[in-house]
């Protein structure tokens, strides 16, 4: 890093004079440039000594060490005139929040994966059921301080800009724009940027070091992917994946994960010890047929199910001609040629509007295309059979889920809203609150558990659950609601209809005799029961 410390005295002298004359993103990007290496050493001599580990950070970072010039400050943080969060700054125009529109002048390919993905879209929790937990019943008025700490730390909020009363943005003494204390800082990865943009790249690549090989380690997706309503960090460790990743080392060779090496990560070439969430769902790894397969920032590109909604679907990627994708959901895809609905969100005046759109299907993503793309990185290290096994298996949990408590559930929920029985949001009911938990915690648990071979999560926290919701909380809570409307024949027949299918049996006949038996006699030689 030696020739960071030259002075190049000349170059700055001139380059202030110019004022902000080089002060475009375009123009910036140019790490040849002798003006904009000249401003990279102004920043780093300033910021080593206010900043001096995010100065190190970048030093020992894969932008410092770039073969084809360093990627400093001014590289990434030029702003374009006409930009709201630009300001002069010791001769520079710059801005300090930086979105994927910046990265996007190197990383295209990696950018347009990105924000066309579920990730870049994260942030639209604001406009869902689930924000109004940590905005209104979780938090204080005024604040939001519970969806502020909590909710948009990890899908993202609507970064906004401080104003005056003409509209125009406040600014700090140093000419900084004053950006709304309570919606940044935020790095999450469906963020809402200033400049239109969704998403956060900082979300796995941590400034300002930006290495691959963290955003490749499990802990990394962990801030985010944890807890009891999508707990894939619990499930991944309790995994086989998991023991063989923890066990492992990080360095290369023999039980190694060669985690930490620079550029391309390759599955059967640079590693074969375990594979990390990148590996399953973005990463490279050598095919059948010796080729390397592209890897994708696209979280979706090998996701078969979407385990998320209260039922499960399959889905399918519409992708249009302006290359803009939409998941349409069905077990049979749609066709190109034929019209299918786009649906984003956008910022207007801070809050969210929905715009929809009828868009021709250029390219079909089939649900079964998407599995086969997630097989291919399962045949590194798994035969055939074992593969398919899998998917029968977590198939036929979906399945369980979906039809044996989901679909009576939100049929069962519908009635009850649909006549008055509960009113408002599910969190104005007992009854809402416990549709919610099956399906948004202990409903999710079993669905990823059975999805990342977590046994632990499918049962005890996720099926066990869902059970002991639905027959011990649900169903009495929903006949107490029926009566107090006096509808008790309505909602009897309506609950009997779906407890004499097969699979409800267990409740309505009990086990019968032979099998009470056995299992009081198990019971004393296991546990001990004498009773």
């Amino acid at each position: 890093m030696k020739h960071w410390k030259k002075t190049f005295c000349i170059a700055v002298v001139g380059l202030f004079a110019a004022g902000s004359a080089f002060a475009t993103t375009e123009q910036s990007k140019n790490t040849q440039d002798e003006a904009n290496k000249a401003l990279n050493v102004k920043c780093i001599n300033c910021h080593l000594k206010e900043n001096t580990s995010l100065v190190k950070q970048w030093q020992h970072s894969p932008h410092a060490a770039a073969q084809d010039g360093q990627i400093g400050c001014y590289n990434c943080h030029a702003a374009n005139k006409g930009e709201e969060l630009g300001y002069e700054h010791e001769g520079a125009f710059i801005k300090t929040i930086l979105s994927p529109m910046d990265c996007n002048y190197c990383h295209e390919r990696e950018v347009k994966e990105m924000v066309n993905s579920h990730h870049a879209t994260a942030g639209e929790i604001m406009a869902s059921l689930d924000n109004v937990i940590g905005e209104v019943i979780c938090s204080m008025p005024g604040t939001k301080a519970d969806a502020v700490n909590g909710c948009w730390q990890c899908h993202g909020g609507i970064i906004t800009i401080q104003k005056d009363k003409n509209g125009k943005p406040l600014k700090r003494a140093s000419g900084a724009v004053m950006i709304d204390p309570m919606t940044w800082p935020n790095t999450g990865i469906g963020r809402l940027n200033p400049d239109g943009s969704k998403g956060s790249c900082m979300a796995c690549h941590s400034k300002h070091s930006f290495r691959s090989s963290v955003a490749r380690q499990p802990e990394n997706c962990g801030k985010c992917h944890l807890g009891p309503d999508h707990p894939q960090m619990e499930i991944y460790n309790e995994s086989k994946h998991g023991i063989a990743y923890n066990s492992a080392i990080r360095e290369g060779g023999a039980n190694g994960m060669n985690i930490l090496k620079n550029g391309t990560w390759v599955l059967g070439k640079d590693y074969y010890t375990a594979p990390t969430c990148s590996t399953c769902h973005m990463g490279s790894y050598v095919k059948l047929d010796g080729g390397i397969a592209q890897n994708t920032h696209n979280v979706g590109d090998r996701i078969s199910w979407t385990l998320r909604p209260k039922v499960s679907v399959k889905l399918n990627r519409a992708i249009f001609a302006d290359g803009t994708v939409a998941d349409i959901p069905g077990d049979i895809p749609p066709q190109v040629g034929q019209k299918a609905t786009y649906k984003t969100f956008v910022v207007k005046d801070g809050k969210f509007k929905k715009v929809t759109a009828q868009k021709q299907v250029v390219k079909v993503l089939s649900w079964e295309d998407r599995r086969n793309n997630m097989k291919g990185a399962c045949k590194s290290c798994h035969g055939m059979q074992q593969v398919e096994g899998f998917y029968k298996q977590f198939d036929s949990l979906v399945v369980t889920y979906n039809e044996k408590f989901a679909k009576p559930t939100q049929k069962l929920y519908g009635m009850a809203k649909k006549d008055g029985l509960v009113k408002g949001s599910p969190f104005h009911s007992s009854l809402g609150w416990t549709w919610f938990e099956i399906w948004h915690h202990e409903g999710r648990r079993t669905r990823h558990g059975a999805a990342m071979g977590g046994p632990d999560y499918t049962h005890w926290h996720g099926l066990y659950e869902v059970a002991r919701h639905f027959y011990y909380e649900f169903i009495p809570e929903l006949m107490k609601l029926a009566k107090e409307h006096n509808m008790t024949a309505k909602y009897e027949k309506a609950v009997n209809e779906i407890l004499a299918k097969p699979e409800h049996q267990w409740y309505q006949k009990g086990f019968g005799e032979d099998t009470m038996k056995a299992i009081m006699t198990e019971q004393a030689e296991r546990y001990g029961d004498k009773k």
